[in-house]
């Protein structure tokens, strides 16, 4: 080998280093954070592909489905009935109005660009659950109809996929506008995740999806969350640095 193209071999072997370093960093946005997050959504879409493959071809999946959910229609009780209809309206309409109060508050705490971020990110989730259950066309179980107002398809799960983005995305936003870390977010998350678990079982409960649906929107929603987040957390800790350079470039004038 020539003495360039050794140079050339090596200046490549040190930009792979430098490029492997720079998304292992713990401290940049752009490093290990956001290395997880590309693993974890690629993952999420792999594992959503899948199951929808497996839906769509009407393969064993779908019978065990409809065996679950003869077997939850037959072990539900009155008073379990009555539990569950009340959990699942906090899936829906209770999202919503959340929704709604958690971006008031944002506001009421001058959080423009989280304001802005967390009405984007839930509404992109709701049209994107909508564009999901027009395309694949899935009828509801049998026993859906007597809790049910109005037609709608079944997969993904709707109440499903838009708790876990509203649930999963407030505990990120209130973190970033409270600065809490460490236990106090495992605390919110350990609360969010366990509504949201909540709120798929009394789907299942109910007998108005299938658990494939449900599987399917707590996939696809934390897909949706996990990208809303990587681009929360680099645009918000861009615009910190920005404000943190204008706060500098003030007082030194002074």
């Amino acid at each position: 080998m020539t003495s360039t193209k050794i140079d050339q071999a090596t200046d490549r072997w040190r930009d792979l280093r430098r490029f492997i370093r720079a998304r292992l960093d713990r401290k940049s946005e752009l490093g290990l954070r956001l290395t997880i997050n590309v693993i974890l959504f690629a993952a999420a879409i792999w594992a959503f592909a899948g199951l929808l493959e497996e839906v769509l071809d009407n393969a064993t999946l779908v019978e065990w489905d409809v065996c679950l959910n003869a077997w939850a229609h037959g072990h539900t009780t009155t008073s379990g009935l009555q539990v569950f209809h009340f959990v699942t309206l906090v899936g829906s309409p209770g999202v919503w109005a959340i929704t709604a109060l958690f971006a008031l508050w944002l506001f009421w705490r001058k959080e423009r660009f989280l304001f802005w971020a967390w009405i984007a990110s839930n509404v992109g989730g709701g049209v994107l659950q909508l564009v999901l259950k027009g395309t694949i066309h899935r009828n509801r179980p049998q026993y859906a109809a007597a809790y049910l107002h109005g037609q709608s398809y079944s997969f993904p799960s709707g109440h499903t996929m838009s708790a876990t983005i509203c649930w999963s995305l407030m505990v990120v936003c209130a973190g970033l506008s409270l600065g809490w870390h460490g236990r106090r977010r495992a605390r919110l998350y350990v609360v969010s995740t366990t509504i949201v678990f909540l709120i798929c079982l009394s789907r299942l409960y109910l007998g108005v999806h299938y658990p494939s649906d449900v599987v399917g929107g707590l996939i696809i929603g934390t897909a949706w969350v996990v990208l809303c987040t990587t681009a929360i957390r680099i645009v918000d800790s861009s615009e910190a640095e920005r404000e943190r350079a204008t706060l500098r470039t003030v007082s030194g004038e002074r």
